[in-house]
């Protein structure tokens, strides 16, 4: 009896593997509240033959969590610290929704959300949300949504004021494949009537996003004037060239940083030089850019910067 005792365990010690931790995360969305709170968004995908898994929750402080199917049922879990275990009988989507102040800091008027993750992350901001700054480029832009790339990330983002009459409530994702309920301390989101200012999209952030987008991705390419690549020029000769355009010190600065590098450089290397942030150098860099002073691309996942003089 021992012997074959033995045996069955050690032929579900085998198993156990098969059936149990393995999935893929399909998508991963954050919204973020003007309260600091971030709604957390996750769609599982379990492997075939598991009936359960554990996963890294983003945060600790999890309030209002919910686990469903792709038909809105509930599915048994347990918690244990930041370590969520599912349970399911079918390998089949499933969503986990919950909310946390734990992603967000405040410094004076500054608020910041963090967060790290192998997959690209969507983050849905408030309608009068402005970024001021950020870890990396975003890989895609959608009025005040964002999709940020893989990797530890932070956005940093201001709240202008809003009239109490106009001020537009924060902003989830408009349809969902899932339906959730928020927790009571983040208060009720009526579906009222649609407003001009729930509608309209914040242009400042459209804005600010869309210089980002352009400066660092972007391959258009403004040229004024017929203008000849410079050959064999003294830097003298080119300092006294950069004095026909109405240029600031640090554009002054890059450009001859450019010419003593050959004609190009990284754009974060340039920046480092300068020790600017990098929503200035790419506003710096797109103004440049617009006169037919350089040329900004892309090289290995990498920015670049190029004279065109």
């Amino acid at each position: 009896m021992k012997s074959k005792a033995a045996i069955l365990l050690a032929i579900a010690l085998m198993i156990l593997p098969f059936i149990s931790g393995q999935y893929s995360v399909e998508s991963l969305s954050l919204t973020v509240y003007s309260d600091g709170y971030v709604k957390v968004s996750e769609v599982i995908i379990p492997e075939n033959y598991t009936v359960s898994f554990s996963i890294s929750l983003l945060a600790t402080n999890v309030e209002g969590l919910t686990v469903i199917d792709e038909n809105g049922n509930p599915l048994p879990y347990k918690i244990n610290g930041s370590i969520l275990t599912v349970y399911f009988e079918n390998a089949i989507p499933i969503k986990i929704t919950y909310y946390t102040p734990d992603l967000t800091s405040k410094k004076g008027a500054i608020w910041s959300v963090h967060f790290t993750s192998e997959i690209p992350v969507k983050i849905t901001f408030p309608d009068n949300a402005v970024i001021v700054d950020l870890t990396d480029i975003p890989l895609k832009i959608d009025g005040n949504s964002i999709l940020m790339p893989p990797g530890n990330q932070t956005v940093s983002y201001v709240l202008e004021y809003r009239p109490a009459r106009t001020e537009a409530p924060a902003s989830g994702t408009a349809t969902e494949s899932f339906n959730s309920t928020a927790p009571s301390s983040l208060g009720s989101s009526s579906q009222s009537s649609s407003t001009s200012s729930e509608s309209s999209t914040n242009w400042a952030m459209v804005g600010i996003l869309t210089l980002l987008a352009i400066a660092a991705g972007s391959f258009v390419y403004m040229r004024r004037g017929s203008k000849e690549k410079v050959v064999g020029i003294s830097r003298e000769d080119f300092e006294k060239l950069l004095k026909k355009y109405e240029l600031t010190k640090d554009e002054e600065k890059v450009l001859l940083y450019l010419f003593d590098r050959g004609g190009k450089a990284r754009q974060a290397e340039v920046r480092e030089m300068l020790g600017i942030p990098k929503t200035t150098a790419w506003r710096m860099f797109n103004r440049l850019e617009k006169q037919g002073l350089v040329r900004v691309y892309k090289k290995r996942r990498e920015n670049w910067v190029e004279l065109k003089l």
